[in-house]
């Protein structure tokens, strides 16, 4: 926090980091490294492959790996570097605050020591640590801006928590001998499309004009589209663009097999989003659209469960 303007701006440099935390500094050997210091409105899929590149290069160096980043877009990054980074056998934890570390009433200071304890636990997946709680990367997003709870993981029990002792979940995936994949790859030419009532026809080939690759419809309920779309959806097939339906609701699961209009959906090849969240959605077509040589491909890898994503097999 600027004491004269009372803005909240971002420290500056990882040595004012490495001073707020002396008591870790005996207990944990840290090592800082510096990637790029953009507000997280800022990031792009650019800087998911520079933190993918630098995790793989580092990867041997250490036991574990925490990334300091702003909340706004945290559940993108941390669904990016899941898909991104295969095969771990150790915990890469994401963390952040609503107020800087420097700030003494803030909670970046113990939202720090808490990922940097996560880091150390029989935990081999990406994570989301802010208070308490650790997420799997793959299921969570930001639902309030406050201290208490300011990430979720919907659907999904937290992998641990720490109270008077650490708690480890079941469902966890575990630290053992893996072989890293790491292939961060991932093409941004997607169109995100929110269905609303009144939502005017004439907007949408006029959206086609951008030769999108790939689409996401964030339906109603557990997939109901108007019937008014169908002509649209089907202009759309006919061009090889695929079309991925999530739900709106937090908490929603889209079933392509529950009414007849849905049934119709799969027919024209509509790919279901089932349960994941809009964030991890977003990004795993961006990354599938790199994996994927033919449409059929494509729906293969989107329905299937790669690292969590979706809150059952």
């Amino acid at each position: 926090m600027n004491k004269k303007t009372g803005r909240i701006e971002p420290i500056e440099s990882l040595t004012e980091i490495h001073r707020l935390l002396p008591e870790l500094q005996r207990d944990v050997s840290l090592t800082f490294y510096s990637i790029t210091n953009v507000g997280s409105s800022d990031i792009t899929p650019e800087h998911w492959v520079e933190i993918a590149q630098m995790i793989k290069k580092l990867y041997d160096q250490f036991e574990g790996f925490v990334i300091v980043h702003g909340t706004n877009t945290m559940s993108y990054t941390a669904a990016a570097l899941s898909f991104a980074l295969q095969g771990l056998s150790k915990p890469i934890v994401l963390t952040g605050a609503l107020l800087p570390i420097n700030d003494l009433a803030g909670d970046g200071r113990m939202n720090l020591i808490f990922a940097i304890r996560a880091a150390q636990l029989d935990i081999a997946e990406v994570c989301i640590v802010l208070g308490p709680h650790i997420l799997r990367g793959s299921r969570s997003k930001k639902v309030d801006h406050s201290f208490l709870r300011t990430f979720d993981s919907p659907k999904v029990l937290p992998l641990a928590e720490f109270t008077t002792e650490v708690n480890l979940s079941d469902h966890r995936i575990v630290r053992r001998k893996r072989s890293l994949v790491c292939n961060p790859s991932f093409d941004p030419n997607i169109l995100l499309l929110t269905m609303h009532p009144g939502l005017n026809e004439s907007y949408l080939d006029a959206m086609l004009k951008s030769d999108p690759h790939g689409i996401i419809l964030r339906s109603y309920g557990s997939g109901m589209l108007p019937d008014s779309l169908f002509p649209w959806i089907r202009r759309v097939t006919e061009r090889n663009i695929p079309i991925v339906v999530t739900s709106q609701s937090l908490r929603g699961t889209v079933d392509l097999h529950k009414y007849r209009k849905q049934m119709m959906m799969e027919e024209l090849g509509i790919i279901s989003g089932m349960d994941m969240t809009f964030e991890c959605t977003v990004v795993k077509l961006m990354w599938a659209l790199k994996q994927a040589k033919t449409q059929k491909k494509l729906k293969e890898i989107m329905e299937k469960n790669l690292v969590g994503e979706f809150s059952m097999d």
